[in-house]
């Protein structure tokens, strides 16, 4: 056990597996579920392949990368001087946003709708009281634990090393495993974070045409009262921009308040100098909504086409109607058209580039007949609606193969 716990900084700290040696007796995840109320920390992947059943027994790798702490906006995931990753449940807001990032599909929602996953049977080796329940329960060496020079992920059925860098050391198995670690999810009540994300694009595109000042306000407030109705324990939403050094997600809560507060000032004062803060703040808000979704562990996301569809809002919905209402220059209408061109190109569903490809041809119309701005400006808006609806419900992402 002394050898166990005795720190090094050339070593880390890792479950070791040898796929050759698994019996596929499922023992590791009893071990785990019996002792921690079943929550499925553990998993055993099985595979099946010139006859033969191959198993992999995954958890919580303890990343030497770990996003899931990096993106957690309560500061709620910690890492303690052994390289242990675990979570504070006292923190945890429930947001769920380190399922995320995490390539493995470790953090799991407790009954109380807090966040939990494996760590390292951490009060067992701090007390030494013994190895992780799942390094005792396997019967055939299977599964080890200890401290490792260099870790050897011979695992291409699971998620690139890259994202994370696991502490996990995999051998490689006789038997080829065929499996693809890529899967597709739908986000739940992902309605409030369509809300959010197009409603703070609109209020930062009223913004910068200079529309009323009510505008931009309430569009910023609808888009901020859905987003704490994302979380589990709403009474912690205080907790949500703890994480500022590395969470996008608790910038985006600050820049979202703080410009709301800074939009109600610009209502009541009308300065120049507020407009100025304003304008930065909620530009802030919409960087940050759009560094939120790009995620290594999350491919559909993780494109050139995010930034194209978030940024591409604040022009395409908000420019054509102002060119129609304050009587602006056609040259207005050049960012509309260059990024309406890039979510085409950089889109591959059906419905955007056919929404996109008649807002051109409106747009360019409402040059020679500005009223029909407003009917693009409505092709805009739907056609980020769609592609916002879609990019939540067709998610590909990292995960384990099944």
């Amino acid at each position: 056990m002394e050898e166990v716990l005795r720190s090094s900084e050339k070593l880390k700290l890792e479950f070791v597996f040898n796929p050759n040696k698994c019996i596929v007796c499922n023992a590791c995840v009893n071990a785990c579920n019996n002792a921690y109320g079943g929550l499925n920390w553990r998993k055993l992947l099985v595979f099946e392949s010139e006859g033969v059943k191959v198993g992999v027994s995954i958890s919580c790798n303890h990343c030497e990368n770990p996003l899931c702490m990096k993106v957690c906006p309560s500061d709620a995931i910690k890492k303690n001087e052994m390289g242990i990753i675990y979570i504070d449940s006292k923190e945890c807001i429930g947001c769920g946003y380190c399922t995320w990032a995490c390539p493995y599909e470790e953090p799991t929602f407790n009954k109380e709708g807090i966040m939990t996953k494996c760590d390292f049977c951490m009060d067992r080796l701090l007390n030494k009281k013994g190895l992780p329940l799942c390094v005792e329960a396997c019967p055939t060496g299977a599964l080890s634990f200890g401290w490792v020079k260099e870790t050897e992920y011979k695992a291409d059925y699971l998620a690139p090393y890259s994202i994370t860098k696991p502490k996990i050391t995999i051998r490689e198995s006789k038997v080829k495993i065929n499996a693809n670690p890529l899967k597709t999810r739908r986000e739940k009540n992902y309605w409030q974070l369509l809300v959010f994300t197009i409603a703070s694009e609109l209020s930062l595109g009223t913004l910068i045409l200079k529309f009323n000042n009510f505008i931009p306000l309430m569009l910023m407030l609808i888009a901020l009262l859905p987003a704490i109705l994302h979380i589990n324990r709403k009474e912690r939403f205080y907790k949500v921009i703890r994480n500022l050094k590395s969470s996008w997600l608790s910038r985006e809560v600050l820049f979202s308040s703080l410009s709301v507060l800074s939009l109600l000032t610009l209502l009541l004062t009308n300065l120049q100098i507020v407009y100025y803060i304003s304008l930065a703040l909620t530009s802030l808000a919409v960087l940050s909504s759009l560094m939120v979704y790009m995620l290594k562990s999350t491919p559909s996301w993780y494109n050139l086409n995010t930034p194209v569809s978030f940024i591409g809002t604040i022009f395409t919905t908000v420019f054509p109607l102002g060119y129609f209402v304050f009587h602006l220059t056609p040259l207005i209408l050049v960012l509309p058209l260059i990024f309406s061109l890039m979510e085409i190109v950089t889109s591959r569903r059906k419905m955007r580039i056919i929404l996109n490809s008649v807002f051109l041809i409106t747009l360019i119309s409402s040059i020679i007949l500005p009223l029909i701005s407003i009917l693009a400006s409505a092709l805009a808006v739907s056609s980020e609606v769609i592609e916002r609806k879609e990019f939540f419900e067709k998610i590909l992402y990292y995960g384990l193969p099944v």
